[in-house]
């Protein structure tokens, strides 16, 4: 099967002070409980994962295709399709469209057409420079697969394929037990090309390198654990997304909670001061069971803002408080393994019921 995704510690001098017993006490209790309110299960957990086994191959899919002599253009695809026939069948079949169809000639002429077109050769020419080489790429990707791994025995994960598609918006991928990852995403919130293929504002901001692993990440769950939205509530909803990134925490340990969920610090911060608005304003307006897709999938996908909120509020804010779902049911469940929670089928109302959630 495949799946595509279309996501500091300071040192200070420490002063030595002594406290009498009683007040000592009492401030480790009153700091436990406020360490517990704030972080509970979101407290990332960090695990060994150095042993764990992953065969890990990377492949430069997009310099071996761009190698391809156009003179002897059959003979050089076949070749590329023979070494990687799997993942070559997902690349011209879906990712591009070059082989849709039994057409020979049409495939061969817009595979052409991609190779020696300028505009194409400059996206090439780009992501070259932009990549020279994905050692830090691999390096990230191995620690996800091995967290993934550490957590999901029987996920195979291993090879990973970098390619572009001519900006057709596909950054992560899965094909079976291997990732692709599209290069052409993430050259920046700066490359001037992304305003011209109509990508708007929110999601040019992320076509940043430090994503790839995000992206790659929600990719595999979604692999892992398909989820279909037909006829579902948006608590349904919210809480699937939260669920995802309880996956994306505890296999990215070292990713802040920005990062994870494409936010700025501040759009970050509003939410976090604004939960109980939120929360709030979805039970009123009778949101939270409401099964309208055009009322409710705006605020568990990306938008510039969300719905009837103020407009310093970042979009997705739904996947925010299924975040915070998720991470209190945790918290008051604290023998629940979130690796198997996060496959726990039963209805998101008694999930919502045995965690006790109402923020301020």
């Amino acid at each position: 099967m495949w799946h595509l995704c279309g996501t500091m510690i300071k040192d200070t001098m420490r002063q030595r002070y002594l406290w009498p017993l009683p007040a000592l006490l009492i401030f480790c209790y009153l700091t436990a409980l406020v360490m517990s309110g704030c972080s509970g299960s979101g407290t990332k957990k960090k695990v060994d994962v150095s042993a764990v086994e992953v065969p890990f191959k990377s492949i430069r899919f997009d310099r071996e295709l761009l190698a391809c002599d156009t003179n002897r253009l059959m003979q050089t695809v076949d070749s590329l399709g023979n070494r990687y026939p799997d993942f070559a069948s997902v690349y011209f079949q879906e990712l591009t469209g070059f082989a849709q169809g039994e057409d020979t000639v049409a495939f061969l002429r817009s595979l052409r057409h991609f190779l020696t077109y300028k505009d194409y050769r400059n996206l090439f020419d780009t992501v070259v420079k932009r990549f020279p080489d994905v050692k830090e790429q691999d390096r990230q990707l191995l620690a996800l697969f091995r967290h993934i791994r550490h957590y999901f025995p029987e996920k195979k994960l291993g090879t990973v394929y970098y390619f572009i598609t001519g900006l057709n918006f596909w950054s992560a991928v899965t094909v079976d037990s291997a990732v692709g990852v599209g290069l052409d995403m993430y050259l920046g919130k700066d490359y001037p090309f992304y305003p011209s293929v109509q990508l708007p504002d929110y999601q040019i901001a992320r076509c940043e390198k430090e994503y790839i692993p995000v992206n790659v990440a929600r990719a595999i769950y979604q692999d892992m654990s398909p989820f279909n939205a037909e006829g579902k509530t948006l608590l349904d909803l919210m809480l699937q997304r939260g669920k995802e990134q309880l996956f994306l925490e505890y296999t990215m340990p070292d990713a802040s909670e920005e990062l994870l969920m494409g936010y700025t610090p501040e759009q970050l911060q509003w939410c976090r001061d604004n939960e109980g608005m939120i929360w709030n304003y979805f039970a009123k307006e009778k949101l939270l069971y409401s099964t309208h897709w055009q009322d409710i999938l705006r605020y568990v996908n990306d938008g510039p803002t969300s719905t009837g909120m103020p407009p310093e509020s970042p979009g997705n804010i739904g996947t925010f408080i299924g975040w915070q779902l998720a991470r209190t049911y945790l918290d008051k469940h604290p023998e629940a393994k979130w690796n198997d929670f996060v496959k726990d089928t039963r209805p998101a109302q008694r999930i919502l019921e045995e965690a006790g959630y109402k923020p301020r």
